[in-house]
Formats: C-alpha cells, sequence, structure tokens
C-alpha cells in the first residue's frame, strides 16, 4: 500500500468528525473533494475504511486497525512542523491567537494595533471562540484560556486577574433595591447550577432567575433593556454608559487567566516578542482587568 500524509489527514478528520462535511470543515477543503481523496485511500488500501450510516461515517474493522498508527504519524508530524516553526527567527509571519470573544472586544483591539505599528512585519490572525484550542495540533499559536490548572504540557504566562461584577441600569436600580421596593431578579446563563454556585457568595444568593439567555452579549443586551442583574466581565460592564453595579456589590474573581503556547514554539522569535508584548500590556492593564473603577473614571 502507498499513501502519503493527507490521506491520513483525511482520513482521521473523518473519523473525528464523523461526516464529510465536518471534516471538510477541519481541513479547509470542499466536501468533494474529502469524498474523492476517501475513495481513492480506500481504493488503494484495498478495503473500506468506513461504513456510511444515517449516524454518519463509522469505522470499519480494517478503519480500525490503522486508526492508531495514523494518529501516531499525525503526532509526528506536528511535532516536526512545531519544531521548524520554532526555529524561525524572522519577525515577520503570521500568529494565530485564540480568545474567548469579550476578551478580544474589550481589551485586546488596541494592544494588537500597537503591537502592528512596531512589528508591521507580523501578522496577527485574531480567533475569537470560548471552544477548545488544540495548540499541538496547531489550532493556534497562543491561546489565551481561564483554568485553574492548564495542561501541563504547554507552557505560558499567568495573567492578570479577569473579575466580574453584577450590573443594571440606573433605572432598574432604583425600582429595585432598597426597602419596600419591588425584589431584583436575575439575568442567568443556561448552566443553571454553575449559575447558582456564581451566585451564592453575592448579597443576592435569594433573588429570584427572571431570564435565561445564552450568551453575554445577549445577557448584557437584557441588562440594558432593564431585564434585570447579570453577571458581566468588568471590562465589559465598567465601560457601558448604561450600566451601573448593584448596589452593595463588589468585584468577583473567576477562573486564572493565562497565555499560553506549545513548548516548541516558544523558540520562534515572532511567538516569544507577542507573547512578551501581549502580557506584558494587559499587566499595565491590571486595575481595569479587576474591576478598578478609578481606572475606568481615569
Amino acid at each position: 500500500m502507498k499513501s502519503d500524509w493527507n490521506d491520513l489527514q483525511v482520513f482521521l478528520a473523518i473519523e473525528r468528525g464523523r461526516t464529510a462535511r465536518e471534516a471538510a470543515t477541519r481541513l479547509e477543503i470542499s466536501h468533494s473533494t474529502v469524498l474523492r481523496r476517501l475513495d481513492a485511500f480506500e481504493q488503494r488500501v484495498g478495503s473500506r475504511l468506513f461504513d456510511r450510516t444515517p449516524e454518519g461515517f463509522l469505522l470499519t474493522e480494517a478503519g480500525g486497525r490503522i486508526v492508531g498508527r495514523a494518529q501516531q504519524v499525525e503526532a509526528e508530524m506536528l511535532e516536526l512542523e512545531r519544531l521548524i516553526h520554532g526555529q524561525d527567527g524572522q519577525l515577520r509571519g503570521q500568529i494565530r491567537l485564540t480568545v474567548p470573544p469579550p476578551v478580544a472586544q474589550f481589551t485586546l483591539l488596541p494592544i494588537l494595533s500597537a503591537f502592528r505599528e512596531r512589528y508591521p512585519k507580523i501578522e496577527i490572525e485574531l480567533v475569537t471562540t470560548y471552544a477548545y484550542s488544540d495548540l499541538s495540533r496547531r489550532d493556534a499559536d497562543l491561546a489565551i484560556r481561564f483554568s485553574e490548572t492548564p495542561e501541563e504540557h504547554l507552557v505560558g504566562r499567568r495573567l492578570p486577574p479577569f473579575h466580574d461584577a453584577i450590573y443594571c441600569t440606573p433605572g432598574y436600580r432604583d425600582r429595585h433595591f432598597g426597602l419596600d421596593r419591588q425584589a431584583p431578579q436575575w439575568i442567568s446563563w443556561p448552566d443553571r447550577a454553575a449559575f447558582q454556585t456564581r451566585v451564592k457568595t453575592t448579597p443576592y444568593a435569594a433573588a429570584e432567575v427572571g431570564w435565561t439567555l445564552p450568551n453575554l452579549p445577549l445577557q448584557a443586551a437584557a441588562a440594558r433593556a432593564g431585564f434585570g442583574m447579570a453577571f458581566l466581565p468588568c471590562i465589559m460592564g465598567d465601560g457601558d454608559p448604561q450600566l451601573v453595579r448593584a448596589p452593595g456589590t463588589g468585584t468577583y474573581s473567576g477562573r486564572p487567566a493565562w497565555l499560553l503556547t506549545h513548548p516548541d514554539l516558544r523558540r520562534m522569535e515572532r511567538v516569544r516578542v507577542f507573547s512578551k508584548f501581549l502580557a506584558e500590556a494587559l499587566n499595565a492593564r491590571k486595575a481595569s482587568l479587576c474591576g478598578d473603577l478609578s481606572a475606568v473614571e481615569g
């Protein structure tokens, strides 16, 4: 049998995604190209590697025998790629950074602009997502993550803490807080158990949930519309002229923030320079990240 790395990439993408369309998305190629490469690979192997079922592509016995070896080859190829890129000492080229959307929108844009002014040959590709990015598979070069214990095989820097606070409109505050006034209601996220854990240390742990909305932009919009009080990152709420903090509340810490990369890439000069620049810029903004209102007012 003769095969190449492209064959194995297609095979593994289908095995992980279960459909040709999902595999095409992962590989950034067309759906028809995935099917064509799989057909050609199966012909060279001399066996069907997947059963096509209503639930998607399922490994056959023949496919199951090679999946472990394909994963091993993938790991070796990715390690080789990281080693090659890690030795790149030029301050030019692309860096892919993945971050949660609020961090990008409310904190990173001016930092990235300042970096490009200093290093115009380095292109920053910003990926805003809450999804996990596998740095070992080069889904990204750097990631800002919020975690108590980041993966042991990654290296990086501890960032300043990002705090949350409880926000509502001034009108909602006047109507719903204080003696003989209608009790305030929470704007929750869908994971009710996690939300209750989050609010139990606040003065309003017993308040009812009035609304459940799926993401931070909608929760912030609902708070601005007077639906209730919402837990929002301080970087998001403190700069919003339509919101104020709920009476009797302060800031609340979340999971630690990290700037992480794969150890093979820390030798890449542009990654090293960008990582240092980004960490220093975020540390300079520590007060606003932590919700120090004097930093916002200043």
